[in-house]
Parts: structure tokens; sequence; C-alpha cells
């Protein structure tokens, strides 16, 4: 038996003109949790209806438990598909919202009270079993929909966005249920959303999508530390990273000058360039920025003068954006120093030189 329950291969999808999937491949292993991360109108949802054969690809194939299933109904694909929108049926308790899919596959009554009463249990829903969707709660409302396509017990989950329209206690709750139902029943789930926070939390892999597009697969904290372009830093981590347009200078052991800044090079990037003078995009983490109050004699070589123009509270951090040689750049720090570096005070920035990353000024390719 094949490690994957889904591979999908090179799917392209148009709707008239626009280029939907580009040659998307995803591959989900079994009992894995993979999240599809990517901004509203990356191609999440119409990856997602593909894959469940609510939507024909252009070209590429798709394997289901190694099985050909491009072009299955979706009813032959074993595959349940879970929309934020949730759709109870709102004239049927919870006990018939669970057991809907089972009377359709004409299963006993004794079949369905065993499977609906142990789905209850799993999810913490007994309770809601004689109730109306009205008289729940959003979170028992989504756990009942859970419960619809566990029940079914399919190949892979697919679950679009399931999360986004509770609360965020709700949210976090339901993460966690998601989790535990995929590591202690290895359940296997495809979820895309559009908060990297969420695909951190419960991510096992992540394939980004951007513009309809696999730009990196990997785990998330791989995604944050080492980005496969511009686009993917860009994406991953909030606030958004500083990027600053520098010059590589070769002399004195490398050099890198941005924003009236004069940085020792990272020792990768000066093998990159090989004793060759030449222009780079640098990215520095607002988490990787220091502040420290204005020194005389400071050194210039790893620190300039900024100005603070806005401070955020965050609650256990704040965001401090300021200004330096012309550029707006941002960095985070503990609440509790935010008070040191008041709206309009001049402040020595110091960038952490070992997080910072690098990418080619016209590909937005990752250097190092």
């Amino acid at each position: 038996m094949s490690d994957l329950v889904l591979s999908a291969e090179g799917i392209t999808k148009r709707f008239g003109k626009t280029l939907a999937l580009d040659g998307v491949d995803i591959a989900l292993p079994r009992g894995k949790f993979l999240v599809l991360l990517g901004a509203a109108g990356a191609g999440k949802t119409t990856a997602l209806r593909t894959l469940a054969g609510l939507e024909v690809p252009d070209s590429g194939r798709m394997l289901i438990e190694g099985r050909d299933a491009t072009f299955l109904e979706p009813k032959d694909r074993d595959v349940a598909m879970i929309f934020d929108s949730l759709a109870l049926y709102p004239n049927k308790t919870g006990f018939e919202n669970l057991a809907h899919p089972l009377r359709i596959r004409r299963q006993g009554d004794a079949v369905i009270e065993e499977k609906v009463a142990a789905v209850a249990k799993t999810l913490q829903i007994p309770h809601v079993l004689r109730r109306l969707p009205k008289t729940m709660s959003g979170g028992e409302r989504q756990r009942v929909a859970l419960g619809r396509a566990l029940v079914r017990e399919p190949a892979f989950f697919l679950l679009d966005e399931p999360l986004s329209s509770l609360d965020a206690t709700l949210r976090v709750e339901l993460r966690a249920e998601l989790k535990r139902l995929q590591r202690e029943h290895h359940y296997a789930f495809l979820l895309a959303t559009p908060d990297f926070a969420e695909a951190l939390a419960i991510a096992d892999s992540v394939v980004m999508l951007i513009d309809g597009r696999v730009r990196q697969v990997a785990p998330p904290q791989t995604l944050y530390d080492e980005p496969a372009d511009r686009d993917v830093a860009r994406f991953v981590g909030a606030p958004e990273i500083n990027l600053l347009q520098a010059v590589y200078d070769p002399s004195d052991g490398g050099r890198l000058r941005t924003a009236e800044m004069v940085l020792p090079a990272p020792a990768p990037l000066c093998s990159f360039f090989d004793g060759a003078r030449g222009s780079v995009e640098i990215g520095i983490r607002p988490e990787h920025m220091r502040l420290e109050q204005p020194k005389s004699g400071a050194d210039g070589a790893t620190a300039t003068d900024a100005k603070v123009v806005d401070v955020e509270p965050l609650g256990l951090n704040a965001a401090v954006t300021l200004t330096a040689a012309g550029s707006v750049l941002r960095a985070t720090l503990p609440a509790h120093d935010a008070s040191r570096f008041p709206i309009g005070s001049s402040v020595c920035l110091r960038p952490r030189l070992d997080r910072m990353l690098s990418f080619d000024k016209d590909s937005g390719r990752r250097l190092i």
C-alpha cells in the first residue's frame, strides 16, 4: 500500500483566460496534516474543488490510494470536503446531520446509531444530537460539520478555510481538535488557509501557493527560516519582513551598503559574489531588528540612526515603525521595552546579521 493517500501531478486549471492553477503538485501522506497556504485568489479553493472532483482539470492527473481518479465523479473518490459555510441542514437535528451520509449509503439503523455515537463522542458533542443547528454555538456547528465528514471514514479530508468564521478562542480550540484527530486516528487532512499562524500551529508540511503555482513545500518553520524566494518571505511572518536594496562591496572582507548602513556581509554571500561587486536585496524580519538608545561614538558599521514614527501594541510585543535614510522599517520588541522608544524619538538600529536573508534583485530567488 502506498504511503500517499493523494498524489496530484501537474494540475492545471483555467477559467476562460484566467490561469487558476499552473502545474500544481500536491502529495498527501497517510496520517499527515498538510496545509495549502496562500492569499485570497492564490488558487486554494480551486485546488481543493479539483481534488474533490467538483472541477475537471485541463491537464495533469490525480491518484487516490494509488488509483487514477483524475476524472472520477465526486461520489466515487472517497473524499470528504468541509467548507467554511458548513451547510448543515437547518431542519435536521445534530444526529440526523451526522447520519445523513450514512443514510445515503443505505446503511442499517444499528450501524448508523453506532457510528454517529462514536463520532459524537470523539468530537465531544453528544449533547447536541437532539438539537437543531440554530440552537448550537458556532463551535458546536463546526464540530457537527466535521463529524458529518468523519462518519464517512473517507481516504482523506479536504478543508477549505473551515475555521475562518469562528472567533479567536474557537479557532484555537478547533485547531487543537483537528490535530488531535489526526494524531490519534491517523486521518489525512489537506487544509487551505491564508493564515500562516494557523499553518504553523497544525501543519506537518506546508504547500505555499502563489498565483496558482507552488512556490515551496516545507515544514512551516523551514518556510519561515529558509523561504524559497522574496514572495514567500513576505507572506510568512507578521509584521512583514523588511526588504532593503543593498550593494555588495568586496572590500574589507565584504560589506553591504544600505540605508546609510554599512554591514559586514555574511560569509555565504561573500562566496556567492566571489570578489565581484553587485546588487542584492536583503531581508530582515522585524523580530530580528534590535533598537538601542543613540550613543555618541556608536559603531556606524553595524548601526544607523532611525526615527520612531509609530508604536503598535500587540500584547506581549509591540511593533515599532521607523524611518531610516528614506526607508520605512518595522521592528518588534517586548512591549515593556517599547516605552523607551516613544514616537518622534531617535534610536540606534542594529539588525541581527546572523538572521539576515538575501534575494536576487530581479528574480526574487533567495541567495542565502
